[in-house]
C-alpha cells in the first residue's frame, strides 16, 4: 500500500509539473504575442504615417497613380533598409555572391508581414481573384497539354535545344513546364490562345 502511495504521489507531482510547464509556456507564448501585437501596431503606425500611404481611395485614376507611386516608395524604402543594415554589418566593401547574408531589420520584416496580410486578405483571398485564379490554373494546364501534344514544333528556341538533349519523357515534360512558367500573364494568353483558341 505504501508503495502505491509513493508512485501516487510521484505522479500527481509529474502532473503538476506538467501543468507548471505548460501554465509558463502559455505565459511566454502570450508574452510573445503582446510583444508583437505592440510590434505590429507601430510598424502599422509608421506605414500610415508615410507621406505617401493613401489617406482615402476611390479606384480613381489619380488615385491608382498614388498606390503606384506607394508601392515604389515601399519598395525603395525596404530595399534602403535592408542594404544599410547588412552594410552596417558587413561594411563598404563589395558584397557579392559569399561575402555577406541580406541582413533586413525586424522592424521591416513586420511591415512587410503586414502588407502581404493585407494583400492575402484583401486582393488574393477576394472571391474575384479567386475566379481568377482558377481560370488561370486551367489555361496554365491546358497550355502545358498543348506544347508537350505539339512539341517540338510548339517550342522556342531556347526550349527546343533543351527538349532536344532531354533523355526522357519525364525530361521533356519539364522542358515544356519550363517553357510555360517563362511565360508573362499576357504571354500565357496568347498563347494559349494561338494554340487552343478561346
Amino acid at each position: 500500500m505504501q508503495v502505491l502511495s509513493r508512485r501516487y504521489a510521484q505522479r500527481v507531482d509529474g502532473l503538476n509539473h506538467e501543468q507548471g510547464k505548460r501554465f509558463l509556456i502559455n505565459q511566454d507564448l502570450r508574452q510573445v504575442l503582446r510583444q508583437f501585437l505592440v510590434e505590429a501596431k507601430s510598424a502599422l503606425n509608421s506605414l500610415h504615417n508615410l507621406s505617401c500611404w493613401p489617406k482615402e481611395f476611390d479606384r480613381s485614376h489619380r488615385h491608382l497613380a498614388q498606390l503606384k507611386d506607394l508601392t515604389s516608395q515601399l519598395i525603395g524604402r525596404f530595399a534602403l533598409y535592408a542594404e544599410r543594415a547588412t552594410r552596417e554589418r558587413y561594411g563598404d566593401g563589395n558584397l557579392t555572391r559569399y561575402q555577406a547574408n541580406l541582413i533586413v531589420p525586424r522592424e521591416v520584416r513586420i511591415e512587410v508581414a503586414i502588407l502581404k496580410s493585407i494583400a492575402g486578405y484583401y486582393i488574393i483571398g477576394a472571391e474575384v481573384s479567386k475566379e481568377r485564379y482558377a481560370r488561370q490554373e486551367e489555361v496554365i494546364i491546358e497550355l502545358v497539354e498543348a506544347v508537350s501534344r505539339l512539341a517540338p514544333a510548339s517550342l522556342e528556341s531556347f526550349f527546343l535545344q533543351q527538349w532536344q538533349v532531354a533523355e526522357s519523357a519525364a525530361a521533356k515534360m519539364r522542358v515544356v513546364i519550363d517553357q510555360v512558367a517563362s511565360l508573362t500573364d499576357m504571354g500565357a494568353y496568347a498563347l494559349h490562345e494561338k494554340l487552343i483558341g478561346a
